[in-house]
């Protein structure tokens, strides 16, 4: 079928599903370009969303299959790729703190409950996408948010946000010990991403004496001792994040995400692997 302007306007809608599916974007993309040339060779369909819709669930689905495979050989703790932006503006995907942990669920319960709290749709129309009866969909989504426990589709305050990580960033570029024990909740998680290609941390640490020793640690580093980086505030996935740059090379070195509930911060997120930090 032809490529209409009313079908390219899904574009921004079947890269959300792919991407919040994969982590990935560079797959997503591949995702989403394989089913417009699919599109071409197609006769007769009545509902073009619900159709390219569906090739776009059913894709991710398979693919995510192979690349939870592939991540096992994978060096140190693997996170999604960050949606980098300088801006505010919305962009096609989900909180990073929330993709980070949809990493616990399979293929099928990912894309069941993407569908469900991302999208909003109905159990009818989250069967024709996925092309499991609704009762087999909503046993999906229980065992998805069994998997994730409290960790669901929390509101997250970009505001708040903010706050939270210039005052993280602040007392830990201080070394104030005091402000960091406040901030962090005592039993705070760290993961970091270098891919074997920067250093980073090859598992993930929990707990609040660990971390602080990681964070302070890494300050110690003489080369991080140097005035040769610079932080600058920019937005992972649509909420406030911090970057950061060689200031003499202008390259992104590294990315800082944080999680909170309440009054503390309960998660921090780091990639360093130069493959997904794209601006």
């Amino acid at each position: 079928m032809v490529i209409t302007n009313q079908v390219l306007q899904l574009r921004p809608y079947l890269f959300r599903i792919a991407y919040t599916m994969l982590g990935v974007i560079e797959e997503a993309e591949d995702i989403v370009q394989d089913v417009y040339e699919k599109w071409v060779s197609v006769h007769d369909v009545e509902q073009p969303k619900a159709y390219l819709g569906r090739m776009t669930v059913n894709k991710s689905i398979d693919r995510l299959q192979e690349l939870k495979q592939q991540r096992e050989s994978y060096i140190g703790p693997w996170l999604p790729e960050p949606y980098i932006t300088l801006d505010a503006d919305q962009p096609p995907t989900i909180e990073y703190g929330l993709l980070f942990l949809l990493e616990r669920l399979n293929p099928i319960e990912r894309a069941v409950f993407i569908l469900r709290e991302s999208f909003s749709e109905d159990y009818r129309t989250i069967a024709e996408l996925t092309g499991f009866s609704a009762e087999n969909c909503r046993q999906w989504l229980h065992r998805a948010h069994e998997k994730l426990g409290s960790h669901k589709t929390r509101p997250v305050e970009p505001a708040i946000q903010r706050t939270f990580t210039e005052a993280f960033l602040g007392a830990l570029q201080h070394q104030d010990r005091e402000s960091l024990n406040q901030l962090l909740r005592s039993d705070i998680e760290l993961f970091s991403d270098g891919g074997g290609k920067r250093p980073a941390g090859l598992k993930p640490l929990f707990g609040l004496e660990k971390v602080l020793k990681f964070l302070l640690g890494v300050l110690q580093i003489p080369e991080n001792q140097t005035d040769d980086y610079r932080h600058q505030p920019a937005f992972v996935n649509g909420m406030p994040a911090s970057l950061i740059f060689h200031r003499v090379t202008g390259e992104l070195d590294s990315m800082t995400y944080i999680s909170w509930e309440g009054t503390e911060i309960t998660r921090l997120l780091y990639v360093r692997n130069p493959d997904k930090l794209q601006i």
